[in-house]
């Protein structure tokens, strides 16, 4: 009798590379109560619209934007308003977790600075699902910069065409396209379906369910 000969092809999972705020993390009124208390004490107006559209950029950048003007003593005192709160005013979204258990590797990719999000995912208490983390101070070069996403393509030793990132700004969609992987636009986070639209996503999903449909087709 003849032996059967069992050939097994594992195939490839896909890497999900996420944004943080916006995308994992409800931060939005953390953000505008920190930003009020510190534009309040310096007798700063806040537009908040400004403060929205913003954010998705480094802080400086966001300061920039918002201020029309750099200043380093107020990214400080930001900063500080941040560390210091307690308690904390974020959360997960609804149904982010079904997409973060999924079987596949993960890696967060954020402007925020490493502490900040190591914080926000360990209060979430899902630091253990990702496998990289990489912050803006591991970059010379910050999104919309490839550098981030081919940092972790190279550590995990995959092939762009098995991965997608995940996020809710403009700012994450052009990432994607200048690393030459797949993005997902989200429309919970601080951009409208309407204007994330305007930078040709590959796709963007109104639920986490749209992000599990998209994957589970790979």
């Amino acid at each position: 009798m003849s032996k059967r000969i069992y050939i097994i092809i594992s195939c490839p999972t896909v890497l999900l590379i996420f944004d943080l705020d916006g995308t994992i993390v409800d931060s939005w009124e953390e953000v505008v109560f920190i930003f009020k208390r510190v534009f309040e004490r310096r007798g700063l107006k806040l537009d908040v619209e400004k403060l929205r559209m913003a954010v998705g950029y480094p802080l400086p950048k966001v300061i920039e934007k918002v201020t029309g003007f750099n200043d380093r003593s107020l990214e400080n005192e930001i900063k500080e308003e941040f560390y210091s709160l307690n308690p904390r005013k974020i959360r997960m979204f609804p149904g982010v977790d079904k997409v973060l258990r999924y079987p596949s590797k993960k890696a967060v990719l954020t402007s925020k600075r490493r502490k900040g999000a190591i914080w926000d995912l360990k209060l979430l208490g899902i630091e253990h699902l990702f496998s990289i983390i990489v912050a803006v101070e591991d970059l010379n070069h910050p999104k919309p910069h490839p550098e981030g996403i081919l940092k972790i393509i190279d550590m995990l030793d995959y092939d762009s065409k098995d991965v997608y990132y995940i996020g809710d700004t403009e700012v994450d969609i052009l990432t994607a396209k200048n690393a030459g992987v797949k993005s997902i636009a989200v429309t919970w986070g601080f951009r409208t379906r309407e204007f994330l639209e305007k930078y040709d996503p590959d796709y963007i999903v109104d639920s986490p369910e749209g992000i599990l449909k998209i994957i589970k087709k790979q």
